[in-house]
């Protein structure tokens, strides 16, 4: 009985240590695997170089349209994939896993792994950057401060990436001593790091504008200079307030108005500016500016045909044909949301608990908000359009063809596709496509460039590469050593590696590949 005893507690001890070995195991293939897709997801350095081109348009170059169509291109790109096997699945297994993990680490004073934990820390990162980058930045503000107080490390990239963001977007409401709060703790937090780098810079910026609106009211300066020096420094709300005081605006002074306007959300008060200011005759400089911000602004904060359709015409009337170009062109390389798809789609099944299935409805009831808005603002520039006498173009008109006319209008773009110059279109593991001139490999980058412009996107998010027109052209596909095949179309096999569909038994090894072309 005794030995019967014995050896059933050996069996035991055997079978729970073969158990937690397995399960101990797959816990941590699932911790390196979310680890590497974190981190093809979040570009955090490029996250930072981003902010930093926007922060020196913002304070030295505001005009400098091409600076903000490449720094729109770049951060559609960052955070904002949706790579195979993001989402976690812990099964009883991985979360006995877990739970043995979990309680070596407390007996050796170790914070616990929160795997699950981290995947919903990331899905609300992505929704607030998403949020700043489209100028929602009350909500994008109050996302971060959430993030804040729930993330548990305070020396992880999650924690320094929203402190930075947190504070520019707090900039941009016009609260700067909240924003000094959180920019100086991510430089006493992360200090000598590409995030303290961003926060120093953005709050020397700052500690200058506010120099030289003090130097200017103790020499009792004009409020024209004033209001240009409150413009440049990025205080939106004062400069708007000192060009109130002033009887008569000059055009330069109206611009001025009018981009205040624009960055604090007031875009079809912006754009009626605009539009006044390139109907004028008198200063040709500020009529292509005001153009080009109407280009900007009807493609890429908030689409509108009818306005795209106006400033194209009035750029060609203004001699500034190219900057429409390059917008348009521009446009084509920024990639959709995914974040805001994932969440609308996501339902609150029973496998949430009342808390995630409480957020989960708050940030789609913020999504739906922020779209109202959006279908708001649309309204509001239709009508301004309407009052500007700039033709509306009517979707139903175009919806309402005539069976004979839609097959002679398929017959013209036949013949314009073959006139039309052979670019690459490069496929995304979620979906999404990308129309291209080249594909260069950078490490774990993939460079799609297009004209002047290029969208950085994780390497491992490519799974094909083909031609636009297929019967006129094929894709070198290049190594080190030089071109290693042409074909109409480049695939990635299972492993990474890319292949021809008709020759998949020679393929090219994934790490040796450093660009496709025409």
């Amino acid at each position: 009985m005794k030995k019967f005893f014995l050896f059933s507690i050996f069996g035991f001890l055997f079978c729970f240590f073969a158990l937690a070995s397995d399960a101990i195991v797959s816990v941590k293939l699932q911790e390196l695997r979310f680890g590497i897709l974190r981190d093809q997801l979040m570009n955090y350095e490029l996250s930072s170089q981003t902010l930093r081109e926007r922060l020196k348009q913002m304070f030295l170059s505001k005009d400098d349209y091409m600076t903000e169509v490449k720094v729109n291109i770049l951060e559609s790109g960052i955070m904002n994939s949706e790579t195979e096997g993001m989402d976690l699945k812990m099964g009883w297994k991985d979360r006995f896993g877990l739970f043995v993990i979990n309680t070596v680490r407390f007996l050796n004073f170790k914070s616990p792994l929160e795997l699950e934990e981290q995947q919903k820390t990331i899905i609300r990162l992505q929704f607030a950057f998403y949020m700043e980058r489209t100028r929602k930045y009350p909500i994008a503000a109050k996302k971060y401060q959430e993030l804040e107080e729930s993330i548990t490390s305070n020396l992880s990239d999650e924690m320094a990436f929203t402190l930075l963001h947190h504070g520019y977007c707090l900039v941009m409401m016009g609260e700067r001593e909240k924003a000094f709060v959180k920019l100086n703790k991510a430089i006493d937090l992360f200090p000598g790091s590409h995030y303290s780098e961003n926060a120093a810079l953005l709050i020397s910026f700052l500690e200058d504008g506010e120099k030289k609106k003090e130097e200017l009211k103790s020499k009792k300066k004009s409020p024209e200079e004033l209001a240009y020096s409150l413009f440049q420094s990025g205080d939106y709300e004062e400069t708007l307030r000192t060009l109130e005081s002033l009887p008569v605006l000059t055009n330069d002074q109206s611009y001025i108005k009018a981009r205040s306007m624009e960055e604090l959300g007031k875009t079809s008060n912006a754009v009626k500016e605009y539009i006044q200011l390139v109907k004028q005759k008198e200063n040709k400089e500020v009529a292509i500016r005001a153009n080009r911000r109407l280009l900007l602004i009807g493609n890429f904060y908030q689409e509108n045909k009818s306005l795209v359709a106006f400033s194209k015409e009035e750029a060609n009337k203004l001699g500034d044909a190219k900057a429409a170009e390059n917008i348009e062109e521009g446009k084509t390389l920024v990639l959709k949301p995914v974040i805001i798809e994932k969440i609308l789609k996501t339902e609150s099944t029973g496998n949430l608990s009342a808390e995630e299935t409480k957020e989960l409805n708050q940030i789609k009831e913020e999504i739906k908000v922020s779209f109202e808005d959006s279908k708001e603002e649309t309204k509001n520039l239709a009508a301004v359009v309407s009052e500007e006498k700039i033709p509306l173009i009517s979707e139903t008109l175009q919806v309402q063809e005539t069976k004979s006319e839609t097959q002679t209008k398929r017959t013209v773009a036949e013949t314009t596709e073959n006139h039309l110059p052979i670019k690459l279109k490069v496929k995304l593991r979620d979906g999404r496509e990308v129309v291209c001139e080249e594909v260069i490999i950078e490490g774990k980058l993939a460079n799609l460039k297009l004209g002047s412009f290029g969208l950085n996107v994780p390497y491992d998010l490519i799974v094909s590469v083909k031609s636009t027109n297929p019967k006129k052209g094929k894709i070198k596909l290049g190594t080190e050593s030089g071109v290693a095949g042409e074909a109409k179309q480049w695939n990635q096999n299972q492993v990474g590696d890319w292949v021809i569909p008709s020759a998949i038994d020679n393929p090219v090894v994934r790490a040796e590949v450093k660009f496709f072309r025409l």
